[in-house]
C-alpha cells in the first residue's frame, strides 16, 4: 500500500512539470487535478472563447473559487494552449465556424445538409471530429465519410 502511494505521488509529481510554470498553476494543480491528471491539460487547444465557456463550468464544480482565481486560470490556459490553425488544414472546410454555404460548397452537400450541419453546430456546440455529425438528421453520412479529409475542427 505504501509503495502504491509513493508511485502514484512520483507519478503526479512528474506529470505536474509537464505543466508551463506561470500565474494559475498552483491553483490548477491544486483545485483542478482532484479530477483531472495535469498532462490531461497539455492535449487541449482553444480559443479563448472556449476557455472561459469551459473555466466557467469547471469554476463552478470548485466550491469557494474566487472570480480573480478563474481570471488567472483563464489567462493560464489562453496563454498556454491557445487554439492554431495548422498548416495541414489550409484549404479544408472549417466545420466549426463555416457558414452552410462554405459548406455546401466545399464539400459539395445539398443546401439542406449542409443547414442541418450549421443548426446541429449551433444546437450541440462545436464539432471535434467528422465522426460527431453522422448522427445528424438529413445528411448523408457515407457523403461526410467520403469527404472527412476535406474537414477541419
Amino acid at each position: 500500500m505504501r509503495a502504491a502511494l509513493c508511485s502514484l505521488f512520483i507519478a503526479w509529481a512528474l506529470s505536474a512539470q509537464t505543466l508551463p510554470d506561470g500565474p494559475g498553476k498552483e491553483f490548477i494543480l491544486s483545485q483542478c487535478t482532484t479530477c483531472h491528471p495535469p498532462d490531461q491539460f497539455t492535449k487541449y487547444h482553444h480559443t479563448p472563447e472556449e476557455w472561459q465557456a469551459i473555466i466557467t463550468r469547471m469554476g463552478s464544480r470548485i466550491p469557494g473559487a474566487a472570480k480573480k482565481d478563474l481570471d488567472t486560470v483563464l489567462q493560464y490556459f489562453v496563454t498556454n494552449f491557445p487554439k492554431v490553425d495548422k498548416p495541414e488544414d489550409a484549404g479544408k472546410v472549417n466545420m466549426n465556424k463555416a457558414t452552410a454555404e462554405e459548406i455546401a460548397t466545399g464539400l459539395n452537400l445539398t443546401a439542406a445538409e449542409a443547414e442541418a450541419i450549421v443548426h446541429y453546430r449551433e444546437t450541440h456546440g462545436q464539432f471535434k471530429e467528422w465522426k460527431d455529425m453522422l448522427i445528424i438528421y438529413g445528411v448523408n453520412g457515407k457523403k461526410i465519410r467520403d469527404r472527412q479529409d476535406k474537414m477541419a475542427f
